[in-house]
């Protein structure tokens, strides 16, 4: 096995990297601005739900080129800039390595007869249809004659109050749209609030026609007649980051799938949850089931016999139970720009080009919205794309997964097919939709087909808790999840905005719940309720070889503080996924005993699916990490805060300390701290009532929760921050070190240099995740270790140059100086320090 990157670093100090990977192509010039491979991207990760958004007029994707009208297709790339997921791509949860999707992109088409002669393809429908993007060419009149390229990427509303992340751009498109993009995300865990983020877009349009972009407008007059936006996403529910922040290890055939959730909510009104999941190994669905939908038909679903529902598994190498279900929808379109401040919620309502509401409210929530899975290979294919984004008002618009059955005749629920119109065109149907009393829910996605192949939200205890109404499809390499919206139309000088969220939660119930918190986020104008200023935290060795963790009082400006909890999350030792995994997530702050036990955490959280049935041993340990699961291990009252007044010489910046005593923190061992600030108001978000809010995992091991370059875990990327404070603010994995040696005492005998563990046998308890390394300690300034095998052929040499107090010591990742992998065997090795060496032997086991 060959090591691309070589690295050697001790534990908390500085690295070194010789071979660097640099971004693709169209990002390689931007190294000038720092630790931002990205700029103008808005990439967020200080909620639980880690995205990133690259508009058009910032950048192009990797299959995409700059200029060429044929070969650009979105109006924004959501995550994975590069095939390397080197940013968050509906990473769920934030902390942990897994992204959801392959990839992600919004669009936005505008269909008219005729508008499209540029198009290189063959098909006829092509020349009427065209996608919104930007080239360098395309120039709008003032005041839209500017691109804001998002240069503060997303940064806080308030930085001292940590609570929301923003994000702003804009820029022009060929369609003669003025496009405003602003993007949020909270941090409060409470209801689910950080598992959400909230997509507004304004568009303007200025008459400026140029649809290939070359800078030659075809009209300066044009009217936008039958637009259409959609998100889309193609999930495979596995890919993972390795240790250098890039595409690492996924799992295929673990059964994503997609799916639409219309059963009633207790209001009565449909839950409106588009989703994606993971369901067992399509090869385990050997049986069928019946059941009734909530409209009372018959539906048949496929089903694993008893032994093989393994169920919420994304990888098979891992074997974790996950259950994560994510989706994206638009909540909202109006009339007007955006607010400077709040939403648009109490704006008139944008209807669509046949009169309908734009998403459908209250009984018919969703109603009007198109959800369906597409085919693969179709970015070039604008026509198809537009259809799949208005199906519903088709009789077939993509309800039947089989692009060659499409019936783009108008849906009979909605319009009067009796009236004159022409087959595949939509503007043929404005002025033929049935009188307002009459008119029925459009069908032609699949969003109310009851066409499923898996669910598994079915015998819940509760019933409420069940799936009874929508569509599931299961997905391979085959097309993507679209949700869309439209069609709409824009006078020249009109401007209109739009609202899509993009969420996630463990089991359908999260997501959910997810999706109510962001609705009712947005009824609120964006106004939501706060808990207190986040602490700034700092994590290190205390002097008897524990923790201290330390914060500042920011949070005490708050009129309602009422004080602090430290939470702690470990490597070692693992735990049992389907007791403490992603279930427990959302509910950390709902912890008021000190160290709980994994039962007592256990009962916090969402009951795992009912229908699970697997081999005994199929799920596997997990191991901990940024993300958790974290347990409180201290609640401090203001009133005791005295008690914990840091006395170091960085009292000044942290006040706090609490030195983490407890037998399970051992050297070597890797940690995740973070320290809530809490309140005690009362009230509710989304219909769940809380006493009292407290700050989220956001600023775990000193974490700034903005984008520092690259993954708290991604040591070997050239962008991994080399110094103390760099390490703090990305929130590095923090492991317990031993201090740095004095040579005088290894010297006079009093101490030696040691290797751990002795022998290695596959993995070490301190390792995380893929790593494998051997721990060198008791190391003073300037030692040189010189390895050697029994036949005195030289392995590799490490040079220890460390010069922190707190950490003496120095991983090996047992690889060569050749960059090959050592095997199995025993080693000697030679360490020389200022005074004297050390002569010592260790042991690999493979």
């Amino acid at each position: 096995m060959m090591k691309p990157i070589r690295k050697l670093y001790t534990i908390v100090g500085i690295f070194i990297v010789l071979g660097i990977c640099m971004p693709t192509a169209s990002f390689g010039q931007t190294l000038a601005k720092g630790l931002d491979p990205y700029p103008g991207a808005g990439i967020f990760a200080a909620g639980d739900l880690g995205e990133t958004f690259l508009p058009t007029w910032v950048g192009k994707t990797y299959y995409e080129t700059q200029d060429d009208p044929n070969n650009t297709f979105h109006l924004v790339r959501v995550g994975n800039l590069e095939r390397q997921w080197t940013t968050p791509t509906e990473n769920y949860p934030v902390g942990d390595r897994m992204h959801i999707p392959w990839k992600q992109d919004i669009e936005l088409i505008e269909y008219t007869p005729g508008i499209n002669s540029f198009t290189t393809s063959s098909d006829p429908r092509a020349k009427d249809y065209v996608y919104a993007f930007e080239t360098s060419h395309v120039s709008l009149p003032p005041p839209y004659d500017q691109r804001d390229l998002g240069d503060d990427g997303a940064h806080w509303v308030d930085p001292q109050k940590r609570s929301q992340l923003i994000y702003s751009s804009e820029g022009p498109t060929n369609l003669g749209i003025y496009v405003k993009m602003r993007v949020r995300q909270y941090t409060i865990n409470h209801a689910n609030m950080n598992d959400f983020i909230a997509i507004e877009f304004e568009l303007t349009n200025t008459g400026v026609l140029d649809a290939d972009g070359d800078g030659n407008p075809e009209s300066t007059n044009n009217r936008i007649n039958c637009m259409v936006m959609n998100m889309r996403s193609e999930p495979i529910n596995s890919m993972t980051n390795n240790n250098q922040g890039r595409r690492g290890a996924s799992g295929w055939f673990t059964g994503p799938t997609e799916g639409y959730d219309g059963t009633p909510d207790e209001d009565g009104y449909p839950w409106d949850v588009p989703v994606n999941f993971t369901g067992p190994a399509p090869s385990n669905l050997t049986e069928s089931r019946t059941f009734s939908t909530a409209s009372g038909k018959q539906a048949t679903i496929l089903w694993a016999p008893d032994g093989e529902r393994e169920l919420g598994n994304t990888m098979n190498r891992n074997r974790w139970y996950q259950d994560i279900y994510a989706g994206h929808q638009w909540i909202a379109a109006k009339q007007g720009p955006l607010p400077e401040n709040g939403s648009s919620v109490n704006q008139e309502d944008k209807k669509t080009i046949y009169d309908s509401h734009p998403v459908g409210e209250n009984e018919q929530r969703g109603w009007y919205t198109s959800v369906s899975k597409g085919y693969g290979n179709n970015d070039h294919n604008p026509w198809e794309n537009h259809v799949l984004s208005m199906g519903s008002f088709y009789a077939n618009g993509g309800r039947i997964w089989d692009r060659t059955a499409f019936d783009l005749t108008p849906d009979p629920n909605y319009f009067d097919t009796s009236q004159p119109f022409t087959p595949g065109d939509p503007l043929s149907f404005v002025g033929i939709e049935k009188p307002e009393a009459q008119r029925g829910r459009p069908n032609g996605s699949m969003q109310y087909s009851n066409q499923w192949t898996q669910n598994w939200e079915r015998n819940n205890p509760d019933p409420a808790d069940d799936w009874t109404e929508g569509y599931s499809f299961g997905h391979g390499f085959d097309g993507d999840f679209y949700v869309g919206i439209g069609p709409f139309s824009l006078e020249v000088g009109e401007t209109m905005n739009l609202v899509l969220v993009e969420y996630a939660g463990f089991r359908l119930q999260g997501a959910r719940q997810t999706r109510k918190s962001a609705q009712w986020a947005y009824e609120n104008s964006w106004n939501v309720h706060e808990p207190p200023p986040m602490p700034h935290v700092k994590v290190e060795p205390s002097v008897n070889v524990k923790v201290n963790v330390k914060w500042d009082d920011v949070a005490e400006t708050a009129p309602d503080f009422a004080g602090y909890k430290i939470y702690r999350s470990t490597a070692f030792p693992e735990f049992n996924s389907r007791e403490l995994g992603r279930r427990i997530l959302d509910h950390y702050h709902e912890q008021t005993v000190e160290n709980p036990t994994d039962a007592e955490l256990a009962e916090f959280g969402v009951p795992n699916n009912p229908n699970i049935s697997a081999a005994g041993d199929f799920y596997r340990t997990q191991q901990g990490g940024a993300w958790g699961p974290y347990k409180l291990i201290k609640n401090i009252p203001a009133s005791e805060l005295s008690s914990y007044l840091n006395t170091d010489g960085d009292a000044s910046q942290f006040k706090y300390t609490f030195e983490d005593t407890d037998e399970l923190v051992q050297f070597g061992f890797t940690y995740w701290y973070y320290v809530a600030a809490y309140d005690n108001e009362s009230g509710t978000i989304a219909d769940q009532p809380f006493t009292s809010l407290e700050t989220h995992k956001t600023n775990w091991n000193g974490r700034s929760g903005l984008w520092e370059g690259t993954y708290h875990f991604a040591e070997a990327s050239s962008f991994f921050p080399t110094s103390l404070e760099g390490q703090a603010a990305i929130g590095a994995n923090f492991v317990l070190a031993a201090p740095l040696a004095d040579a005088q005492n290894l010297v006079s005998g009093d101490l030696k240099i040691r290797v751990k563990p002795n022998p290695y046998k596959k993995q070490a308890l301190h390792d995380v995740d893929l790593e494998h390394k051997l721990l060198f300690f008791n190391l003073p300034t300037d030692t040189r270790i010189t390895i050697f095998d029994v036949a005195g052929q030289v392995i590799d040499v490490l040079q220890f140059t460390g010069t922190n107090p707190n950490d003496g010591t120095l991983f090996w990742d047992m690889f060569s100086k050749d960059g090959i992998e050592v095997s199995s065997g025993l080693y000697i090795y030679v360490a020389e320090y200022p005074g004297g060496a050390q002569t010592g032997y260790f042991s690999i086991i493979r």
